[in-house]
């Protein structure tokens, strides 16, 4: 560890710079260097020199440590503190008033000990899993898997009915979706769930639930439940795809829902 004094922006003229630089001898074992503006190519010359002498911590008691962030940078194996002397001590502060020393040493005393217990950050590596995970195996999680595994990625289903196919299945025709639009269209759910049967890369639970999910994007850790089996994989991402609930149709009474037989929601027309 190393510890600079910036002479310059009034912090020379405020303070005993001489007596401060000797505060980390005490259990630091140096000296400050102070220098008429370390955020100059010389003043940068010296931390840099030193650097390449074997520091790898510098205390900069200068400037706020909002600015000159860049010249201040030393690669990522050198610990940085900024001790800001300009604007909470010279700027704020009577000159050479006892208060303002006794502030200024404390500043830097706040430094040096965070500075002391800063260590440089371990990176963390981890393989991010690309397997999908999609819940539920209606016209949406279908296309979705297919969609996934049409470009490379491993897909896990989990589906809580028995078969796939969803809502659709109880579908006689749909609506069309260009052209002709004079006649319904068959839905392709069983296109769709053969496909997905057929690939080789899409693997499939039906009866089952998720019991729980842990960790992060690119790392989740799934529990799955299947007739009181537990099974835990991981996956990267997850489609959520787990369909609709129709709406109270009772609360509609004021439609006639309920008191006329003619009355049917949606699903129960499709149903008939």
């Amino acid at each position: 560890m190393q510890t600079y004094i910036c002479l310059g922006c009034e912090i020379g003229q405020s303070m005993d710079t001489g007596k401060l630089g000797k505060l980390p001898s005490a259990e630091y074992k140096h000296e400050a260097k102070p220098h008429p503006f370390l955020c100059g190519p010389d003043g940068l010359d010296l931390i840099k020199k030193d650097i390449e002498a074997g520091v790898n911590c510098a205390v900069i008691a200068a400037c706020s440590p909002r600015v000159f962030t860049d010249r201040f940078y030393f690669g990522t194996s050198v610990i940085v503190e900024r001790v800001n002397l300009r604007e909470s001590v010279a700027w704020v502060s009577e000159p050479n008033n006892e208060d303002t020393q006794m502030l200024a040493e404390d500043y830097l005393r706040m430094g040096l000990i965070k500075a002391d217990k800063t260590r440089t950050p371990e990176p963390y590596i981890e393989t991010l899993d690309k397997k999908i995970l999609v819940v539920g195996g209606g016209t949406t999680g279908l296309s979705a898997a297919l969609a996934a595994a049409g470009a490379g990625r491993n897909v896990v289903i989990v589906e809580k009915e028995k078969k796939l196919g969803g809502y659709a299945l109880k579908l006689k025709k749909r609506f069309p979706m260009g052209g002709g639009f004079d006649q319904l269209r068959d839905t392709g759910i069983k296109e769709k769930v053969e496909a997905v049967k057929n690939s080789d890369g899409i693997t499939v639970f039906t009866s089952s639930t998720i019991e729980s999910i842990s960790g992060q994007p690119g790392m989740f850790d799934v529990t799955l439940n299947k007739n009181g089996n537990k099974e835990t994989f991981r996956v990267g991402a997850i489609v959520q795809a787990t369909g609709f609930k129709p709406y109270d149709a009772t609360k509609l009474d004021h439609l006639g829902y309920g008191k006329f037989k003619n009355v049917v929601t949606n699903v129960e027309f499709e149903e008939m």
